[in-house]
């Protein structure tokens, strides 16, 4: 039997033997010329961003010209000879954009105003013998171009400020002084000469007196020339750009890579070794494959499972045919999964059974609170008002007992009555909606008249009707209605709709309550109870909450908000459905739809 070191060690040699015998064949002159190659292609793009940033450099300054010289306020500053005048017009340019002049100069060719030198005016500069002709508006000048002052060289770009005549010129530009270069060298990434003329500006010395740059055998495409600087002290790769202006090409830029730089393209080294090695890899494995199969698959199943395991599942086993370690371990896993799967179930029996009883408990004792409590809450607020009415009545008959007879005391007990049927209505109204957890509400269905519950409810709630002087008319399409339904909840129903519009109604308003007999679009007829009162109405907002259990629009006033959606609940018992909206003119209205029974329509309009 072969051990598992044994397997690991041929499999190692045939592994790591192939890639180091190609590593050897390969060519370092190849490698080479390889890296040389790609560190010149990536100086030549760097040499790019240089061109790049002296063509924004060029834009910004020719820009600026053009807008400095549409300004009226120049034009007439320069007319009136008012250089403070033109001095706060440009003022704000001052920091805001990266130039190192900006000047004015007057027809005669003086320098009117220096922005950046206020003080500094009456000059003539070289500029000016070389434009004469354009301020006499004779000949035509170079927008950008290189202008030399005062051994320095500057970038600039012109333009005429044009009125009847030509009022002056505006210039404004880049000094080629130390900032500029190490600029320049930072967006090249190495170190960068600018020839101009017979000087040649650095970093270190700019404006030295310099030999021309020598010559360049070997030249790139788009006028870039590039030459391997190898027989000196320190080798370098150089990249020579042309400054090219309007006038043509001015100057030449000249950018100096040093080859101890070319330790950056090591990368490339690395990928082409990666290759080598991945070939010889490739064909180490094809050698090898079919004995690492063997080796590989039962180590990979046992890892797998392993993890599964970790992650809590204890199904299955590992299979392996192989008769070394790999399989005795393979082995000892099995009978340790077997072990942890038996004790696995009987925790999760006993956790499981567990849970199931806390969580049934639990449930059961938060809903039996929340009952409680809601019922609590019900007959705390809402018997209050009813209540109240029968102790006021009753301390009324004390107060006077000697008026106690006749149509008073008739009207008395009546007041005492309402109040009684009303707090049974309640009790009756709270019971339903407990009932409504459990299931559908029972319904005791009979035969009446529409016109019989809208009389009680009004008898109930004449007292309130009275003490706001509300007028109620009624309006009934057809003159009586007959039905088929819970007569105590439906009254209930159209109790609690009224009791809600006196409720917001004001003092000697109207609540109207109408009744008729609708077809729907085909599906049958149907009954409409509507209820409208002259009120504030409900918040946008807040209709479509209306009907939600302990909603209430008064949060002012005590109250559960249970009357509007036991009216839902009654309505859809009875296979119908409720709805609100507010008045256009003001108000709020309900409207309940119950269906009715073909045999009912029959006989819907009189008994």
């Amino acid at each position: 039997m072969r051990s598992l070191l044994h397997k690991l060690l041929l499999s190692s040699l045939l592994i790591i033997l192939l890639p180091m015998g190609l590593a050897i064949l390969w060519s370092s002159k190849t490698l080479t010329t390889v890296l040389e190659r790609r560190f010149a292609e990536k100086s030549r793009a760097q040499a790019e961003q240089v061109e790049l940033l002296l063509g924004e450099r060029k834009e910004t300054a020719t820009g600026l010209v053009h807008w400095i010289a549409e300004m009226p306020g120049v034009r007439d500053a320069l007319k009136t000879n008012d250089r403070a005048r033109l001095f706060q017009h440009l003022l704000p340019l001052v920091g805001s954009i990266q130039l190192d002049f900006i000047e004015i100069l007057d027809s005669a060719g003086r320098i009117f105003l220096r922005v950046h030198d206020p003080t500094r005016y009456g000059d003539r500069p070289k500029l000016t013998r070389d434009i004469q002709q354009l301020l006499r508006g004779t000949g035509d000048f170079a927008n950008y171009g290189v202008e030399e002052r005062e051994g320095k060289a500057y970038l600039r770009a012109v333009e005429t400020i044009d009125g009847d005549r030509t009022l002056g010129i505006v210039s404004a530009g880049y000094a080629l002084n130390r900032d500029l270069i190490k600029k320049l060298e930072q967006v090249a990434g190495g170190k960068v000469f600018v020839a101009i003329g017979s000087r040649t500006y650095s970093a270190d010395r700019p404006g030295q007196q310099s030999k021309p740059l020598a010559p360049i055998s070997t030249v790139a495409s788009n006028d870039r020339e590039s030459l391997w600087h190898r027989n000196i002290p320190s080798p370098s790769l150089e990249i020579r750009l042309p400054l090219i202006t309007d006038r043509g090409t001015e100057g030449s830029i000249s950018i100096f890579y040093p080859s101890q730089e070319m330790t950056a393209t090591i990368n490339t080294l690395q990928r082409t070794l990666a290759v080598v090695a991945l070939v010889g890899i490739a064909l180490a494995l094809a050698a090898s494959w079919f004995m690492s199969r063997r080796l590989t698959r039962p180590l990979k199943e046992l890892v797998s499972r392993t993890q599964q395991v970790g992650a809590g599942n204890y199904e299955g086993a590992v299979s392996t045919q192989s008769g070394d370690e790999i399989g005795a371990l393979a082995a000892s896993f099995n009978c340790m999964l077997e072990e942890l799967r038996r004790s696995k179930a009987e925790v999760e029996g006993y956790r499981g059974e567990l849970e199931r009883k806390v969580a049934e408990r639990s449930e059961q004792l938060n809903e039996t609170e929340k009952k409680r409590a809601a019922m609590a809450h019900m007959i705390a607020h809402d018997l209050k008002n009813p209540l109240l009415g029968i102790k006021k009545t009753l301390e009324r008959v004390e107060q006077t007992p000697d008026e106690f007879s006749g149509n008073q005391g008739k009207k008395i007990l009546t007041d005492l009555l309402s109040a009684g049927d009303l707090v049974i209505g309640m009790v009756n109204e709270m019971l339903d909606l407990y009932r409504s957890d459990f299931g559908d509400i029972p319904l005791s269905r009979s035969a009446f008249r529409v016109e019989e519950i809208i009389q009680t409810s009004l008898r109930i709630l004449g007292p309130d009707l009275e003490e706001k002087a509300i007028q109620v008319p009624i309006y009934s399409n057809p003159e009586h209605i007959s039905v088929v339904a819970d007569k105590r909840r439906l009254s209930r129903l159209l109790i609690n709709l009224l009791s809600n519009a006196i409720k917001f109604s004001p003092e000697r308003g109207r609540i109207s309550i109408y009744a008729a007999v609708r077809e729907q679009n085909g599906s049958g007829f149907r009954v409409e109870l509507r209820v409208e009162d002259e009120g504030v109405g409900i918040p946008e907002r807040d209709l479509p909450r209306i009907f939600d259990r302990f909603y209430s629009q008064d949060k002012a006033e005590a109250g559960t908000g249970l009357g509007l959606p036991y009216c839902k609940l009654v309505a859809e018992a009875h296979g119908g459905s409720i709805s609100a909206e507010n008045r256009k003119h003001g108000g709020f209205s309900v409207s309940v739809l119950l269906p009715m029974q073909a045999w009912e329509t029959e006989g819907f309009h009189a008994a």
